[in-house]
């Protein structure tokens, strides 16, 4: 599984979508059309082996969400 994609929802007519993915390097497979401000990604086996958030900012970029 590449990645799974969900609309969640739309903020000023813009979509937004959360994905779901196995590891990260599956996230450069997201198509750029699905990230926007407000887009959500959850990986499955992040780098320290357990589940990773991460946001997308305006400028299509992935931020990693750390509590």
């Amino acid at each position: 599984m590449a990645h799974i994609l969900v609309k969640k929802g739309e903020a000023d007519n813009i979509a937004t979508y959360t994905h779901f993915c196995d590891t990260l390097a599956d996230m450069p497979d997201i198509d750029p059309h699905e990230i926007n401000l407000g887009s959500t990604c959850v990986v499955l086996e992040g780098a320290n082996g357990g589940i990773e958030f991460y946001i997308a900012n305006s400028k299509k970029e992935w931020k990693k969400f750390v509590r």
